[in-house]
């Protein structure tokens, strides 16, 4: 497989060299990088819907431990705030 992998990179490098010689302009250009985006495009895996269940389940639970650590320096900081401003109001 890895093989066939590298001698598919290989061809692309080598057309990549003839197709930019071949691109004069602006047009020409472009027209190369749709073609190798739609061949890098074409290695790409994607995944069961096993692999996507787990990985949103991953994705939400760190979320959600983002989420806590977050509220918690919130609730911190807010407090200590309210500490400071009443500890030292002297207009009572």
């Amino acid at each position: 497989m890895s093989e066939e992998l590298e001698q598919h990179s290989e061809d692309l490098v080598e057309k990549s060299k003839a197709n930019k010689a071949a691109a004069r302009g602006f047009i020409g250009r472009f027209i190369l990088f749709i073609q190798q985006v739609i061949a890098e495009l074409r290695k790409v895996n994607r995944p069961t819907f096993q692999e996507l269940r787990n990985y949103t389940g991953v994705v939400l639970g760190f979320v959600v431990v983002v989420m806590v650590i977050i509220f918690g320096l919130d609730y911190i900081f807010g407090q200590g705030v309210f500490w400071l401003y009443s500890a030292f109001n002297t207009t009572k």
